[in-house]
């Protein structure tokens, strides 16, 4: 009996590490080389070209990046946000920080404000890596 309990105890720990990991995972994106953005799941969500036009999985273009370097939305031609000068901190309409990026080798991670790493991109594509932002559903707080 007592190694039955021991048994349970274990099969409910890794559980819990299971659904950890996977919350952990929620959320996580990925741009490639060639600019498939894929979500968690190995799952193309859309994509950005060299030209850095961003499109959905339906390939419907939802936004872009002007020449200024706003990310800008397709529909409404609103600023959602922009890379800041460095190449490597995405900051939203408002100026607060959404995402920086950090080389790590031939690609590059990209970390939410909180330190938490939330994506990663090629580094042929690290100036998209503000394409990432279209498929947070954070850009509800549109500058006006």
């Amino acid at each position: 009996m007592d190694s039955l309990k021991r048994i349970s105890a274990l099969l409910l720990f890794c559980c819990l590490l299971f659904t950890q990991g996977l919350a952990q995972s929620q959320n996580y994106k990925h741009i490639s080389h060639n600019g498939e953005i894929k979500d968690e799941r190995g799952i193309t969500i859309g994509s950005v070209s060299k030209d850095q036009i961003i499109k959905d999985s339906k390939g419907e273009k939802i936004a872009f990046v002007d020449g200024q370097g706003n990310l800008v939305d397709a529909r409404t031609n609103k600023k959602l946000g922009r890379m800041g000068k460095d190449g490597k901190t995405y900051y939203n309409a408002q100026g607060e920080v959404v995402f920086t990026v950090k080389d790590n080798g031939t690609t590059c991670d990209i970390f939410d404000n909180n330190g938490k790493k939330i994506g990663n991109v090629h580094k042929d594509m690290k100036g998209s890596a503000c394409a990432l932002a279209c498929f947070e559903g954070k850009h509800t707080k549109k500058s006006k």
